[in-house]
């Protein structure tokens, strides 16, 4: 059994921004903008949505890798990954996106290592897509994959869970952890429903609480 496992979400949480936002900033515009705004009012933001989202707008080879080099991941994932690792536990990445952009970031950061649980993903005629794996065992038909479904598979597995989050999916998965990080649409949840939770604005706000003890 590992003394510690801290999962952390990537779009938001990870990453300074969701890959889905940098393709509704900087290449979708108004339309898709009003789009999830709308899609958002009754639904969540899911598999379905996303995959609409990705594509939206067919990329060209220069756009494509314009788009991936936007992914910018926290400066402190070493220092945080690496203050884990040195006490016996385990770094996961946890996300509801796809592997494709994933994959890539962590790759230009030499954090390859680091174990992703993620959906399947391509980029293929012009266009992002994400492929969930229907036959997982962390299968979500809303999000592709079922965070709360992993954290309680890893929780069995350690001493002390930690999770990092920001927004609605991450819910149910973070109430599994002992320590909880949030901020944005995790901690007005986290709020409302009276659980406690750490607030933070990035991955040195995250480090510091370790270094103090948690």
């Amino acid at each position: 059994m590992k003394e510690t496992i801290f999962i952390s979400d990537f779009d938001g949480t990870l990453s300074k921004k969701d890959f889905y936002w940098i393709l509704l900033d900087d290449y979708i515009g108004q339309e898709g903008i009003d789009y999830y705004y709308d899609w958002k009012k009754d639904h969540k933001i899911g598999t379905e949505f996303l995959n609409r989202i990705f594509t939206w707008h067919r990329f060209s080879e220069v756009e494509r890798l314009e788009a991936l080099s936007k992914v910018e991941i926290d400066p402190k994932l070493e220092e945080v990954s690496g203050y884990i690792e040195k006490r016996g536990g385990e770094f996961m990445i946890l996300s509801a996106g796809f592997d494709y952009y994933i994959e890539d970031a962590l790759e230009k950061r030499n954090c390859q290592h680091l174990k992703l649980i993620t959906n399947k993903g391509t980029f293929r005629d012009g266009t992002f897509i994400m492929e969930p794996d229907e036959t997982g065992e962390f299968y979500s038909p809303v999000y592709g994959i079922d965070k709360e479904k992993v954290a309680k598979y890893f929780r069995k597995q350690c001493k002390k869970m930690y999770f990092a989050g920001d927004s609605e999916p991450d819910y149910l998965a973070a109430l599994q952890a002992d320590v909880i990080f949030a901020k944005n649409e995790l901690a007005k949840l986290l709020r409302r429903d009276d659980h406690p939770f750490i607030p933070y604005e990035n991955f040195g706000d995250i480090l510091q609480k370790l270094k103090e003890g948690l």
